[in-house]
């Protein structure tokens, strides 16, 4: 018997993917110098680049996840034993970002604290658990960057602490719903929403997979859910960093600051969907095996 497969089963997701990206990062910046204003997030009008960015981001999303659908009994995920060098690079980073993210969530618990504030004790209560599951998070971030570096364990054995990013991620969302403020008012806030949406799915997809826990036909999750959170936090990163970097920061919404954790979980997840998920082997029947 032979084995024939694709190499990149998720290729046209990954194409819709890089041309979103390519096409939303400099309409996203370019708001941030023109249409955003200073410290509030608020639009001051609506232009066309509003509409393009939303529409780009509605189409990448609704084709990924449709893609993912119609394959969703024909990927397979590898947990091959081997050497992954660029995943191992990116597990890393990604538990740099959740360890500063976790750094910075006890500090904002510190300033809360300050006020001696009794309506700011929930959000406090929430910055405490986001803080505590970012540790685990790198922890877990850590053993698999390990793992793929050394090439002896494939990373499914950590399954205790495989949902830690997952619940990182919930109280990062549930933080967010604490803020009165509105959200379609402030796209800074939408789009964080949307994209703690996806990871949350992404990372309890993962954690199934990886961990081969009811993990049957769950592959396409990996991929239709990964990268529309991996867009979305490319959008809340990168615009955000460049006009940081400019010198421009007063421009940004108070309480959306760039994120490196963002950064480090939209190259952990891009390297996952590319190196991991693969069209499912199937067999064919050799020419010698008829004769």
């Amino acid at each position: 018997m032979k084995n024939a497969s694709v190499k990149n089963g998720f290729g046209v997701g990954i194409l819709i993917f890089a041309a979103a990206a390519i096409i939303a990062l400099p309409v996203r910046t370019l708001q941030f110098f023109t249409i955003l204003e200073s410290g509030t997030g608020f639009y001051s009008k609506t232009d066309w680049s509003v509409w393009v960015l939303y529409a780009v981001i509605a189409a990448a999303i609704v084709s990924i996840v449709a893609f993912g659908m119609t394959k969703r009994k024909k990927l397979d995920y590898s947990l091959a034993v081997q050497k992954r060098p660029g995943m191992g690079v990116a597990s890393f980073l990604a538990a740099a970002g959740v360890l500063l993210d976790s750094a910075n969530s006890i500090i904002a618990v510190m300033n809360i604290n300050e006020t001696a504030d009794e309506m700011s004790k929930p959000a406090a209560t929430l910055l405490c658990g986001q803080a505590i599951f970012a540790v685990l998070s790198a922890i877990y971030f850590l053993a698999l960057g390990i793992s793929y570096i050394g090439g002896k364990t494939n990373g499914s054995e950590y399954r205790l602490v495989s949902l830690a990013p997952v619940l990182w991620s919930i109280f990062r969302i549930v933080y967010r719903f604490t803020r009165t403020i509105s959200y379609t008012r402030v796209s800074d806030l939408m789009l964080e929403m949307l994209m703690l949406a996806f990871m949350i799915m992404f990372f309890m997809a993962f954690a199934q997979v990886n961990s081969r826990v009811n993990s049957e036909n769950c592959e396409w999750k990996i991929a239709a859910y990964g990268l529309p959170a991996a867009l979305l936090a490319l959008i809340c990163f990168v615009p955000r960093l460049i006009v940081t970097l400019s010198g421009h920061s007063e421009l940004l919404y108070s309480q959306s600051s760039a994120e490196f954790c963002d950064l480090g979980t939209a190259l952990f997840i891009i390297s996952t969907v590319t190196a991991r998920v693969a069209d499912r082997v199937t067999a064919i029947p050799d020419k010698t095996d008829e004769e």
